[in-house]
């Protein structure tokens, strides 16, 4: 299962078959090939990752941000170390989506304000949004990045990693885990079919992007890099227009 590092006294909030994910199967990566990934901090610590949308907004998972208060949480960006480096800003407020359901793991996405603006620059970019609430087409690769572990169960990585995954059909994402947990309309899965890649412990809330596009977050899964469980991510085109009504973006 993917227990993640964020929260863990909240694990308990979801079910024993759910779990948040890290990256096995990937690369070191730098900061400036992914400059809108964001480590999200709880007094100081690592606890999730997360995209930068626009100079004021980041957004991450719903079960990153449950339970806690934006005066306790900050954004680490432009780092690709997860111990230090960087800018670090405090988060002013969360906004978590009015129908997150912590039992399913269902709508799972929070967009946090930033108490100042970040500055642009080489390291520290936003990425872009869907403009339609169409999904990526199945195959379609998409690229997963964070310091989570690096296999189920291990330590985070003190480097950025990244994975390359291919979208799964949601029909066959949802066969693959029927009687394990449902596939909902806010989610969309990527991973290969044979295991070995995958988002894993400590990476929930993280950018899954194909062409450049924000098209999943990190949400939960079965393992890490099991054969026939893909990861499963949040769907930013299916929460377009709460995107939109939180930030005007």
């Amino acid at each position: 299962m993917k227990y993640s590092i964020a929260f863990v006294s909240l694990l308990s909030a979801l079910p024993a078959a759910f779990a948040e994910e890290a990256i096995v199967g990937g690369d070191e990566a730098s900061i400036e090939d992914y400059p809108y990934q964001i480590q999200l901090l709880s007094d100081g610590s690592l606890i999730c990752g997360g995209s930068i949308i626009s100079n004021q907004y980041v957004v991450t998972a719903g079960h990153c941000t449950e339970g806690a208060s934006a005066s306790s949480l900050s954004i680490r960006a432009g780092s690709s170390s997860s111990s230090g480096g960087g800018t670090v800003v405090p988060v002013s407020s969360i906004a978590h989506h009015p129908d997150y359901d912590a039992a399913t793991t269902d709508n799972d996405i929070s967009i946090l304000t930033l108490s100042k603006d970040l500055t642009f620059g080489s390291g520290i970019q936003a990425v872009k949004l869907p403009t339609s609430s169409a999904l990526p087409a199945a195959g379609t690769i998409a690229t997963a990045t964070g310091w989570g572990a690096l296999q189920e169960g291990g330590d985070v990585s003190e480097t950025l990693q990244y994975v390359e995954v291919p979208i799964v059909n949601k029909s066959e994402c949802a066969r693959d885990y029927q009687g394990f947990g449902n596939i909902t309309a806010s989610m969309l899965c990527a991973g290969a079919p044979e295991g070995g890649k995958d988002a894993c412990q400590g990476d929930s809330g993280g950018p899954l992007v194909a062409d450049g596009v924000l098209v999943g977050i990190t949400s939960w899964g079965n393992g890490c890099a099991r054969a026939g469980y893909p990861g499963v991510y949040s769907s930013p085109a299916y929460f377009r227009d709460f995107i939109t009504s939180v930030t005007g973006i």
